[in-house]
This record gives C-alpha cells, sequence and structure tokens, in this order.
C-alpha cells in the first residue's frame, strides 16, 4: 500500500448475522443497541456480549494495506479475536477484510473514526456509480512512524532510470595490479574508451558498435576455438539448441567479435531481455535493479593478449 494510505477505498460495518455469509450496510451507522439480558443471565454478563463488535473494510491491491489497517485497532489497545478476507464482490481486483474485536461500543465509536478520517469513508453505491473517490484526510495512519519511508534509498522505478543505476566499483577504467594489462599502457587506455563508451550510453539509443583491432580479434579467437571444443561436453541443452542461430544472427565465428547491439536485438525477440554496456564490475544493487526491468548489462572489451584464459574480472 502507498505511504498516503490511500488504499482504503471504503469502510462498512458487518451486520451480526450468519458468520458464514457476510451482510455490508452502505453507511458508517453501526447498531448502537446494547444485548438484552436474556432469562437467568446478569446484566454484567450482558455487558460483556456487547463487547463483541466486527467491522468490514475493503483494500486496494497494495503493499501495507491491511498493516495499516490493524494499527488502528493496536494502537488503541484493542484484541482483534478473529481476522477473515475475502475477494470483493463489486470489485473483483479487491479484497474485503472483516475483523472482529473485543471492545465497548464507545471505543469502537473512536476506532471508526479514526480509520474514516484516515479514508474520508465513502458510500460504496457512490464509488460504484462512477463519482469520484474523495481525497484521504492526513491523519494518525499516515503519520505513523512504522511506515515512515522517507528514509528509503533511491532505487530506478522505470527503466530509463538505469541511466542513473551504473556504479561501477571495479575494473572500469582503472585495474587492479593483478590484472594482466595492468602495466600496458595501450590496453589501459583501450579499456579508458570502452568505460567511456558504457558511461556515456542511455536508454533507447542503440548500443555503440565497436571496430576491434587485430589483436583483440585474435584474443577472442584463441578463446572461442577452445571454448568450441568443450561446448558438447560442458554446455547446457539450451545453450546448444540457440548456438546455431547466434551463429546466423549474431556473426559468433573464429574471425569475429559479435556486436553487442546484434546480440541485444536477437535476445529481446526471444526473451524480451535486452542488453546495456558497462563500464566494469557494477554493485549488486545496481546490477539486481537491471534484471528487475529484464536488462543485463554486458561489457563490450576483451581479456589481454598476454594470457587469454585468465582474467580477475567476474
Amino acid at each position: 500500500m502507498s505511504g498516503s494510505g490511500k488504499g482504503l477505498i471504503g469502510l462498512w460495518l458487518y451486520k451480526m448475522g450468519d458468520s458464514t455469509d457476510w451482510t455490508m450496510k452502505e453507511s458508517m451507522q453501526r447498531r448502537s443497541q446494547q444485548v438484552a439480558p436474556v432469562d437467568g443471565e446478569s446484566e454484567d454478563a450482558s455487558k460483556n456480549t456487547s463487547n463483541h463488535n466486527c467491522v468490514v473494510f475493503s483494500l486496494k491491491n497494495q503493499v501495507g494495506g491491511l498493516a495499516r489497517a490493524l494499527k488502528v485497532f493496536e494502537d488503541n489497545g484493542v484484541n482483534v479475536i478473529h481476522i477473515e478476507s475475502r475477494k470483493s464482490k463489486r470489485r473483483p481486483s479487491e479484497y474485503e477484510i472483516m475483523v472482529d474485536v473485543d471492545c465497548d461500543n464507545r471505543l469502537m465509536d473512536d476506532i471508526m473514526k479514526t480509520l474514516a478520517s484516515e479514508v474520508a469513508a465513502i458510500n460504496l453505491t457512490s464509488f460504484d456509480q462512477g463519482q469520484k473517490f474523495p481525497h484521504p484526510h492526513v491523519g494518525a495512519l499516515s503519520s505513523t512512524s512504522s511506515f515512515d519511508f522517507g528514509d528509503m534509498p533511491w532505487f530506478p522505478r522505470k527503466v530509463a532510470d538505469l541511466d542513473h543505476s551504473q556504479n561501477v566499483l571495479m575494473y572500469g577504467t582503472e585495474l587492479e595490479a593483478d590484472h594482466p594489462g595492468f602495466k600496458d599502457p595501450v590496453y589501459r587506455k583501450r579499456r579508458k574508451y570502452f568505460a567511456d563508451l558504457a558511461m556515456q550510453y542511455k536508454y533507447g539509443h542503440p548500443i555503440p558498435r565497436i571496430d576491434y583491432t587485430k589483436e583483440e580479434i585474435k584474443t577472442w579467437g584463441t578463446v572461442f576455438r577452445e571454448l568450441h571444443k568443450i561446448y558438447p561436453l560442458y554446455a547446457c541443452k539450451e545453450y546448444l539448441e540457440n548456438w546455431p542461430l547466434l551463429v546466423e544472427f549474431c556473426g559468433y565465428r573464429e574471425d569475429n567479435i559479435p556486436q553487442l547491439q546484434d546480440l541485444n536485438v536477437f535476445l529481446k525477440r526471444k526473451t524480451g531481455f535486452t542488453l546495456r554496456p558497462v563500464a566494469g564490475y557494477l554493485s549488486p544493487r545496481d546490477f539486481l535493479a537491471g534484471l528487475a526491468f529484464r536488462v543485463f548489462h554486458c561489457t563490450q572489451y576483451i581479456r589481454h593478449s598476454s594470457d587469454p584464459f585468465y582474467t580477475p574480472e567476474p
């Protein structure tokens, strides 16, 4: 549920009767009559009987709605005896919650006022007729500290926000001392070129095509040949089935390094996932944020030629 508590769309009282069928009253009036004592029953027993109250409210399908509603009872020290939910008969996308509580009528009146002021309780018939839902009052529930989301870290809410989730931890423009290319100024300059391309990339643009050097293609071919020998033994069935398609549509060959843009188009058509260039080792938070939008971050650089079968990078 949203932090403002807008998820409660209405509030209705439960008419005491057959528990197998909920009967909702489309108003905020509750039975005020006390239960009359029967023969042989003391007045105290009658008062105890009247402490049983029920309320039915409707929730939107949002996170935290039920917790917010139950917080009202908790804040008033009211014991919840029974809670039950069902799919709304009027709004299939919503749920109705019935709560049995142990409290007297006076306290129940206070609880109802709190709920009503929070949601500006509406008449269900009016809602069905298309009237606009009134804005809720800013009240107790929305200011409850348990639901204060003010300190929540920023996170991408749409795929374009991934442009701001590119926190590279290592192996970007800087290399660690154990990296085979650490002492090679030409290789390090080349890595900076790849990192700059990735950091400049924006969502919706074509992935830049790389003019790979002869040395990079040679390194790629060395690794390609060795891996191609062991694919039949260790590659999964899905990879082997799609390998001919990668060769045909993405240019997988010993003498050619596939372009990330071609892979991106192929992957999107096959799976719905897309690729995005990244400068280096991305933070786990940003990497998982990409997966939430079916985006897989991928580097475009090639290993150092001095040791093609080893890289400290994941």
